[in-house]
C-alpha cells in the first residue's frame, strides 16, 4: 500500500499559513517578560506604600471624622492637625511633604512608564536589524508590530488602572475633608480612567517617536516635551471648556466645591470688577478697625453691607465624572491613532 501524494503544480509554492495571534501574543510576552517584571515592581512598591499609609491615615481620619460638632474648636484642631501630620507642612509627615508630595510624585508616573516601555519595543529592534529575523518567522511586518505594541499597551493600561484605585483609597481622607477637590488639576489626572488613559498616550507616543526615529533616546527624550506641554495645555485651556463653568454667588464657600475658574464681583450698580479691585477699595475705604478685625468674615460682611457681591466661576464636582469620561475618550483615541501610525510606518519600512 502507498500512500497518496499530493503534487503541486510547477511554479507554484503553497503559501505558509501565519502564525496565530495567540501565538504572537504569547512570544510578546514571553520577550517582554523584563518590562513587564520592571513594571510590576514599580508600582507594587509605589502601591504597598500607598495601602500602608491609607490604613494608618484612615485610622487618623476616623477621629476626625467621629468629632461633633465639626465647628467646634477641638473638631477644628484635630482637622489641622490631621492635614499638618499627613497632607504637609509637618516636619514629622511620613515621605517628608505628605499627600501633597506623593500627589506631586506621581504626576512624573504616567510619562516615566509611558517612556521607558514604549519607546525601546520597536526603536531597539531596528536599531539593532533584529527586526528582521522576526519578519522571516511567518509573523509578517504588520502583525509582529501590531502584536508588539498591543500587547503591552493592555497591560500597562490594566495596571495603572488598578493603581488609580489604590491612589484613591489612599486619597480619599483629604477629598473627604475638602482639603483638595477632585476637579483641581492637582488630583484629576491622577484618579479615575485619566491616569491610565494618559499613561496609555505617553507610551502609545514613545512607541510611535520610537518607530519614526528609530532611536530609543531620543524618542524618549521626545516624548518627555511632547507629554509636557500637551498635558499643561490640556489642564490649562483644553479640559476647562469640557463643559461651560457655572456662576455661583460667593467667594469662600464656592471655591471648595469644585474647581474654581475665577472670581469677581459686583456694585449695587450691577458693576463687575475684580477681587483685586475690591480689595484694594477695602484697604481705602474700611476703617482700621475693620481691616484689623481678628473675624474671618469681618471682610466678607463689609462688602455686603457696602453694596458688593461676590461670585465664582467654577466647574463643580459632581462633572468629576463626565470630564473623566471626556478626556479619557480622546486620550484613548489619540493613542489608538499612534500605535495604528506605528503599524503604518513599520509596514512602510524597507527592510
Amino acid at each position: 500500500m502507498s500512500a497518496p501524494t499530493m503534487t503541486v503544480p510547477a511554479g507554484r509554492t503553497p503559501a505558509p499559513r501565519p502564525i496565530p495571534w495567540r501565538n504572537l501574543a504569547w512570544v510578546t510576552l514571553r520577550q517582554r517578560r523584563g518590562l513587564f517584571l520592571g513594571l510590576g515592581v514599580f508600582l507594587g512598591l509605589f502601591a504597598a506604600y500607598l495601602v500602608v499609609m491609607a490604613v494608618i491615615q484612615g485610622n487618623a481620619y476616623s477621629a476626625v471624622a467621629a468629632c461633633h460638632p465639626a465647628s467646634a474648636a477641638r473638631c477644628q484642631g484635630l482637622r489641622q492637625a490631621f492635614v499638618r501630620r499627613y497632607w504637609g507642612g509637618d516636619s514629622s509627615a511620613l515621605l517628608s511633604g505628605g499627600a501633597q508630595s506623593v500627589s506631586s510624585l506621581m504626576f512624573a508616573v504616567p510619562v516615566l512608564l509611558g517612556a521607558f516601555t514604549g519607546a525601546p519595543l520597536l526603536s531597539r529592534e531596528l536599531e539593532s536589524g533584529t527586526f528582521r529575523f522576526a519578519w522571516t518567522q511567518g509573523a509578517g511586518r504588520t502583525r509582529w508590530a501590531v502584536s508588539t505594541l498591543v500587547v503591552p499597551a493592555l497591560t500597562v493600561t490594566a495596571a495603572t488602572g488598578a493603581f488609580t484605585a489604590v491612589f484613591y483609597w489612599y486619597l480619599r481622607p483629604f477629598v473627604a475633608l475638602g482639603q483638595v477637590s477632585e476637579m483641581l488639576p492637582l488630583t484629576f489626572a491622577l484618579l479615575g480612567v485619566v491616569f491610565a488613559a494618559w499613561t496609555l498616550f505617553a507610551y502609545a507616543l514613545a512607541a510611535f517617536l520610537g518607530a519614526l526615529l528609530r532611536r530609543t533616546v531620543p524618542a524618549m527624550v521626545l516624548t518627555l516635551v511632547v507629554y509636557v506641554v500637551l498635558a499643561m495645555q490640556t489642564a490649562t485651556a483644553i479640559r476647562p471648556r469640557y463643559a461651560a463653568p457655572v456662576t455661583v454667588p460667593g467667594a469662600s464657600a464656592a471655591a471648595s466645591s469644585g474647581w474654581v475658574i475665577s472670581m469677581f464681583a459686583k456694585s449695587s450698580t450691577g458693576q463687575e470688577i475684580s477681587q483685586q479691585a475690591l480689595f484694594a477699595t477695602f484697604q481705602q475705604q474700611a476703617p482700621a478697625s475693620v481691616q484689623n478685625s481678628g473675624n474671618p468674615g469681618a471682610y466678607d460682611t463689609w462688602a455686603t453691607q457696602h453694596g458688593y457681591t461676590q461670585w465664582t466661576t467654577l466647574q463643580p464636582d459632581s462633572r468629576f465624572w463626565e470630564f473623566q469620561l471626556i478626556e479619557g475618550a480622546w486620550l484613548v483615541a489619540v493613542s489608538g491613532a499612534l500605535i495604528g501610525g506605528s503599524a503604518w510606518l513599520i509596514r512602510r519600512r524597507d527592510a
